[in-house]
């Protein structure tokens, strides 16, 4: 998901398997069935982007994105996923020289942080392993899926099915539960590798270099 958006769309930057495992983005809407959850599952596409405003512009993404899967619980057939993103390291260059860099947490002309709180983002998952639309799919991965590759090589997805993803609200229009709490707001900072003092330095103003990313953790197998 977050690859495609840094990609303007693009669903060849999506780990194979992606949109196999995920259900087409529902219109936003009134009706009690016009969850959020269903709404973004996807990102949008290039077409949909340069509808909504200015055409993408190619650009490199640098940095890294610390992402730690808060809570994993049993929910009907399957499971939800709380997961902390950092947004603070993810960097791009700005549009004059593209010499300086920026955090994608912070606003592009001022390099102010876009909120008190944009340093860091909360997603809630749901998926099941029992959707009839992955029937047919492959068997998920039995290698341990660590290694020294950036992304997979195949699709690990399996017969993992996302049936909901959010980033703000979960459940229908005007009774949308707010995923994030103080308490979990709490905890996201806790699970985060860099301090809070850490985190606003890198989420505000433009530097001369992106911070060094380092290896992937885990990384993926060969």
């Amino acid at each position: 998901m977050r690859l495609s958006t840094f990609a303007g769309g693009d669903p060849s930057s999506v780990y194979p398997g992606f949109m196999r495992a995920t259900p087409e983005n529902i219109e936003p809407g009134m009706s009690p069935a016009d969850l959020f959850q269903l709404q973004s599952v996807r990102p949008k596409t290039r077409a949909q982007y340069g509808a909504d405003g200015p055409k993408y512009a190619e650009r490199e993404i640098f940095g890294y994105q610390p992402t730690y899967v808060l809570d994993l619980s049993p929910r009907g057939d399957g499971y939800r996923a709380t997961v902390c993103l950092g947004a603070y390291s993810v960097y791009r260059t700005d549009d004059v020289g593209r010499e300086k860099y920026f955090s994608t947490a912070a606003d592009e002309h001022t390099g102010q942080m876009l909120r008190a709180d944009s340093d860091i983002q909360f997603w809630r998952v749901e998926l099941t392993e029992n959707d009839p639309r992955t029937v047919d799919a492959p068997p998920s991965p039995s290698i341990s899926q660590t290694g020294p590759l950036p992304a997979p090589l195949t699709d690990v997805f399996g017969k993992w099915f996302i049936t909901g993803s959010s980033q703000g609200l979960w459940g229908p229009p005007g009774q949308g539960e707010n995923i994030e709490t103080p308490e979990l707001r709490q905890r996201c900072e806790a699970a985060m590798p860099d301090d809070a003092a850490s985190r606003k330095a890198m989420a505000t103003g433009f530097h001369d270099a992106p911070p060094p990313h380092g290896g992937p953790v885990p990384g993926w197998p060969r």
